[in-house]
């Protein structure tokens, strides 16, 4: 669990590097439209400035010109420049806006003209007239492409050497021809007036614009604002509290136990950690689905908020595993209490979519200051307590204690000494004899590893076996015990002592390995045993597991011609149902029944009716725990195949029990069981 509390750190502090960057995005965001609104801005006020600038650069220009007009005195001139331009610059923009342009340039030409004819010759400005009439006519022309789209049928039309000619002509008849100079300034002003009014109109667009785009920007960001405030408000629920329960989770946990620990030394009053899980939680959830398991969280959370006190702090840490942060505790007693009311919760099943469910849970305490003074050290001894408490039994509370410290460094020290014994050679092999009952022949022996430490002598098995299981260093030891039996198997057998078969142990970590086939097909190929020749026992509880890959791991196993063995028949919680499924070959009845036989009635109608049922289903059964003739008899009469125990032998080295084969072998088959046992 301590290591699920690193986790379950590093998931929070992802989760919240994930909302502070989407948060910084969307702030990224606003100060690009914020930096866009302004630049439009600016670019809108330099381009008023600058369009006012240039209408006035015009003005001035075109006053200067009217003025210099009147005193020159070919104003004719100007008005025929006029309407070239009109042309010219229709057909360089392609707008035929200046359609009108020229229409009113010429009507102040044809009256210039008139005028001029009045005042003097009258030759000069009706020969202008004549070449104007005509080259209007192909100007219009010009106009009419432009306004059809056809810019390049009046590129042509203009580049033409007809139109060329008519309006070389003109420009000559125009610079013969003197023109009425105020009425063409009249002309000027006229087109300035109109030109100010656009500019106007135009800075007061723009000023509008701007003003849109900042009460955009405005809005935008009231807006996220608005939903930074909502975000921030997620983000919290999202970063403290558990999504499925409703209640604290590891982010929480933090914040509420510092805050503990502060207020426990400003009133000098104890602060109690409180661990616990639900016990067999995995079969809830594999038998009746997530969905239930779900829903049982969620009533044991609400139950669990309902019995603490107002103070205390109830926390989802993952899965199955809660916690209470208990305050303001007088004495542990107080936090014994609240414990105590927890295992209430689970005396009776809980109804749960139509399932009555019982389960119960274990419950691991420990204590600040007493029992450590930062918030990891405290989850580690409370989660030590918690292990403690299922240790002796679970639906118990355990308070942490220096037994428990040292046990737990006991365990650790263990751990690195069984690294250090196989790679020093301490660990060997016994071997334990099978016999067939009726023929008092050795058919099988039992490997049993022993472990001959060099300061702490012999360890005992069930001392350093759940450690090696419950840290995985099983794996390692079980592929050397699979090993080394299998190698002894075959020279026994290029000794000539019988075509005995093997068997080992397989624990539950080994066999839920995903490579166990490959494992066992490359030893019995790297040790040269033949497939039939070994055994392999596997607990009945490993069985019992309910794991969708089990029958086709045990059928694999068979079809490699390993044979297969239930150890310890009779102690879990067998289903004939699944039984009659596995491929087994042997069943050994665990001496918790054989003890007592034949003087026990139950052991007796147990031992017979396991006999029974095995051999209806094709199995053979070996009897565990034979220690005397009475019992060896009572099996040989209900038709138990095999025995082993400290009658025939007790576990043996190899050399023990090379020589007890031997001498075994040598004797009457009536005397076989008063040879002096090995031990």
């Amino acid at each position: 669990m301590f290591n699920y509390w690193i986790k379950g750190k590093q998931i929070i502090n992802n989760q919240s590097v994930k909302d502070k960057k989407k948060s910084q995005l969307k702030k990224t965001n606003v100060d690009f439209l914020i930096k866009i609104a302004a630049t439009i801005s600016v670019i809108l006020v330099f381009a008023g400035i600058w369009n006012a600038y240039h209408t006035g650069q015009i003005a001035d220009q075109k006053i200067e010109k009217s003025l210099e007009l009147q005193k020159v005195s070919a104003s004719i001139k100007r008005e025929y420049n006029e309407i070239s331009s009109a042309v010219n610059f229709a057909l360089t923009s392609g707008d035929r806006l200046w359609n009108n342009r020229y229409e009113k340039s010429l009507l102040e030409l044809n009256k210039s003209l008139h005028i001029s004819s009045k005042l003097g010759d009258k030759s000069f400005p009706t020969k202008t007239q004549k070449s104007l009439s005509e080259i209007s006519l192909l100007d219009r022309e010009i106009f009419n492409l432009i306004s059809n789209k056809k810019n390049n049928q009046a590129f042509s039309l203009f580049s033409s050497s007809d139109y060329q000619v008519i309006r070389f002509t003109l420009a000559k008849d125009v610079s013969e021809t003197s023109l009425n100079l105020n009425q063409q300034a009249e002309i000027i002003i006229t087109s300035l007036k109109n030109r100010v009014l656009k500019t106007t109109l135009i800075l007061i667009l723009q000023v509008f614009a701007i003003i849109g785009i900042w009460l955009y920007v405005l809005s935008m960001l009231k807006l996220w604002r608005k939903e930074q405030n909502i975000h921030s408000k997620e983000l919290i629920k999202l970063a403290h509290y558990d999504s499925l329960t409703g209640i604290g989770n590891r982010a929480l946990f933090k914040i509420r136990l510092e805050a503990a620990f502060k207020q426990s030394r400003r009133d000098s009053k104890a602060v109690g950690l409180m661990l616990m899980d639900l016990d067999h939680f995995k079969e809830i959830n594999d038998s009746l689905g997530h969905g239930v398991g779900d829903e049982l969280l969620i009533k044991v959370a609400d139950k669990l908020k309902t019995i603490s006190r107002e103070s205390d702090t109830v926390i989802r840490l993952g899965g199955d595993e809660f916690a209470i942060i208990v305050t303001n505790i007088n004495t542990q007693l107080d936090a014994m209490r609240l414990g105590e009311k927890i295992l209430s919760i689970f005396e009776s099943p809980m109804q749960i979519k139509q399932h009555e469910i019982k389960t119960s849970t274990s419950i691991g305490l420990s204590f600040y200051p007493d029992d450590a003074i930062n918030s990891e050290e405290l989850l580690r001894k409370a989660d030590m307590a918690l292990y403690e408490a299922k240790r002796m039994g679970r639906s118990q509370v355990k308070f942490f204690d220096a037994k428990i410290d040292i046990a737990a460094r006991n365990k650790a020290q263990i751990q690195d000494e069984i690294l250090i014994g196989l790679e020093k050679n301490q660990f060997s092999l016994h071997y334990q004899p099978i016999i067939d009952i009726k023929t008092n022949k050795v058919i099988s022996v039992e490997s049993l590893l022993r472990w001959d430490h060099p300061t702490k002598g012999s360890i005992p098995a069930d001392t350093f076996i759940p450690i090696a299981e419950e840290s995985r260093l099983i794996i390692e030891l079980g592929s050397w015990v699979a090993k080394t039996a299998c190698e002894q198997q075959v020279a026994w057998e290029n000794k000539n002592f019988g075509s005995l078969n093997i068997a080992i142990n397989l624990s539950p970590v080994q066999f839920h390995q995903e490579n166990l086939l490959n494992e066992f097909d490359k030893l019995v190929k790297q040790t040269g045993i033949k497939k039939d020749k070994l055994t392999i026992e596997i607990t009945e509880s490993t069985l019992m597991e309910n794991r969708h890959d089990l029958i086709n791991k045990l059928h694999a196993l068979r079809s490699l011609g390993i044979k297969l063995a239930i150890d310890d028949f009779g102690t879990g919680y067998s289903s004939l149902a699944y039984l009659k499924r596995f491929p087994i070959n042997y069943l050994k009845i665990d001496k918790e029944f054989t003890r007592e036989l034949p003087n026990n009635t139950h052991d007796i109608s147990i031992s017979r009716s396991i006999i029974k049922m095995a051999h209806e289903l094709g199995i053979n059964v070996i009897a565990e725990g034979i220690e005397n003739t009475q019992q060896l008899q009572f099996l040989g009469k209900s038709n138990c195949d095999s025995a082993q125990g400290f009658l025939i032998a007790k576990p043996m080295s190899k050399e023990n029990f090379e020589d007890w084969f031997t001498t075994y072998n040598s004797i009457p088959v009536s005397n076989v069981h008063s040879i002096k046992k090995t031990s």
